[in-house]
């Protein structure tokens, strides 16, 4: 996967960046964030997934 990178600056709670990184065992900000945002890109594609398979059939009882 080509990675496109571009620096930014964001004023960003410091607090959070650190919980984030605790949670996800980041080693830096950059790690964190970045995770972090891959986790919500996925989210929605899950999203997105559930809502295209909603109403078109159930779970069968196997036991």
């Amino acid at each position: 996967m080509k990675t496109n990178l571009k620096r930014k600056n964001y004023y960003l709670d410091e607090k959070k960046i650190q919980r984030v990184k605790r949670i996800l065992g980041a080693h830096t900000e950059t790690e964190a964030i970045s995770t972090a945002l891959d986790i919500i890109a996925f989210r929605e594609d899950i999203l997105k997934s559930l809502q295209k398979v909603a109403g078109k059939g159930g779970v069968d009882k196997i036991l």
